[in-house]
């Protein structure tokens, strides 16, 4: 495993953990306001892990790559719109997620710790 995946899947570790504590705020402030502020920032955050697994995945060569097809001259380039804030970056890389169904993603991506077994937990 490269060293940066290894680094990213730490890093989503403490996302995860962080997650977990927002959401148990989330459930003994008295504040409307602060509740719904709270909710917001955990499904941000629940999208950004998500998101960061895609990323893992790429740097870890678990994605199959594929080259962008040629756009024909006068064609109307694709749209690269997708759940993931990082589908142009991974579309660059030449993965194209909007290709897969997240059913399909999921189970390609798996269990990150079966994909990055070697990793020591801190």
């Amino acid at each position: 495993m490269s060293n940066s995946a290894a680094a990213l899947k730490e890093a989503v570790e403490f996302e995860k953990k962080a997650l977990e504590k927002y959401q148990e705020a989330a459930e003994m402030v008295n504040h409307q306001e602060t509740k719904d502020t709270l909710q917001k920032l955990t499904s941000e955050k629940q999208q950004t892990i998500e998101s960061m697994h895609w990323i893992i995945m790429a740097e870890a060569g678990k994605i199959e790559t594929e080259q962008p097809a040629v756009q024909a001259e006068g064609e109307e380039p694709k749209s690269g719109a997708s759940k993931c804030p990082f589908s142009g970056a991974l579309a660059d890389m030449g993965i194209d997620i909007t290709k897969m169904s997240k059913e399909e993603a999921m189970e390609k991506m798996g269990d990150m710790s079966k994909i990055f077994p070697e990793s020591s937990d801190s």
